[in-house]
């Protein structure tokens, strides 16, 4: 995947995208309402890209701050939006802040803020500048701060992995930190995987080691092979296998000994809508390798492989049975 920045926007088709956003959210609009902004939708690929913007950052600022949703209005063209622009947004994000945006299809206010991102069902893969290579998993976003003293990696959604460069550039060693809301990991000339859930993150570690620094707490250090879970109090090791853990880099996920429903959890990283199973058979036992490229085959396999069967409401929504 290219590791180049957003294209820059004319400010004349942003505020174009901006108008219409307002008269189609605020406005009864008529089917000629609606036919002039399908005319005006499709006359240009810089008004379909100003319009998937102008949504995203919609999408899932409700409650945010005004400062951060300043700085997500900041990257929406490279160029820096007008006062003006910047204006109508937070009026438009203000008047919209109460609704309610559930769908997942919907772009997350961290995928606007982050040099580096993944759609849900992407997975993608950047050299950073010091020579680290950089993987993201399904719906992912980081953020970079390098300068002269250090290397940060803030993973802000979703699981990286990462392996150390050697930042030959660099007069001097800079460390190589992954930061999230928990804490911190620091890179021992290591390969690793970093993923946020819920109310911690897990560590793999694949190869050499990681200092783990939680938020408040002593420090811990992760060798190869192992796994944990950090809070914002502390480290704990926990059972798995690193390697397995990052099998998703190859589009695999490896389940050993796996109840499905968590199986089936796991699945629905990768895809829109909703994966469940009947209560019933939620704690049958799953092992194998499931690929990730094309979840409806992986699905219609499991359901086959283990008698079980797959209803489709919809394609968002699927669930299987006995």
């Amino acid at each position: 995947m290219s590791s180049t920045a957003l294209p820059s926007l004319p400010g004349h088709v942003v505020d174009q995208a901006i108008e219409w956003s307002i008269r189609l959210t605020y406005n009864q609009a008529d089917a000629a309402t609606h036919a002039a902004f399908d005319a005006w939708l499709n006359g240009d690929d810089s008004h379909r890209l100003a319009w998937q913007r102008i949504q995203l950052l919609r999408g899932r600022f409700a409650g945010a701050s005004t400062g951060l949703i300043q700085q997500a209005m900041e990257k929406l063209p490279e160029a820096r939006l007008q006062r003006r622009k910047m204006l109508k947004l937070l009026a438009l994000f203000a008047a919209v802040g109460g609704s309610t945006w559930t769908a997942r299809e919907t772009t997350p206010w961290q995928r606007v803020l982050a040099d580096f991102s993944t759609r849900v069902g992407e997975r993608g893969q950047w050299t950073l500048a010091d020579g680290s290579l950089l993987d993201l998993n399904t719906d992912s976003a980081v953020r970079l701060d390098f300068d002269a003293q250090h290397r940060s990696i803030e993973l802000l959604r979703g699981e990286l992995h990462l392996v150390s460069g050697a930042d030959t550039a660099s007069a001097t060693p800079r460390p190589l930190r992954v930061s999230t809301a928990f804490g911190a990991f620091e890179s021992l000339d290591a390969r690793f995987s970093v993923r946020l859930d819920g109310q911690a993150c897990r560590l793999g570690v694949t190869a050499g080691a990681v200092r783990l620094q939680p938020l408040a707490g002593s420090t811990s250090l992760a060798q190869a092979g192992e796994t944990w879970r950090l809070t914002a109090t502390g480290g704990q090791r926990e059972p798995g296998n690193a390697v397995d853990a990052a099998a998703w880099r190859d589009g695999l996920l490896v389940a050993r000994d796996m109840p499905l429903a968590q199986l089936l959890e796991e699945l629905g990283r990768y895809r829109n809508g909703h994966l469940g199973c009947d209560p019933a058979i939620a704690q049958r036992r799953i092992n194998g390798n499931f690929n990730l490229a094309d979840t409806d085959a992986t699905l219609a396999f499991l359901a086959q492989a283990h008698g079980l069967r797959l209803h489709s409401l919809t394609r968002y929504w699927i669930r299987l049975s006995a």
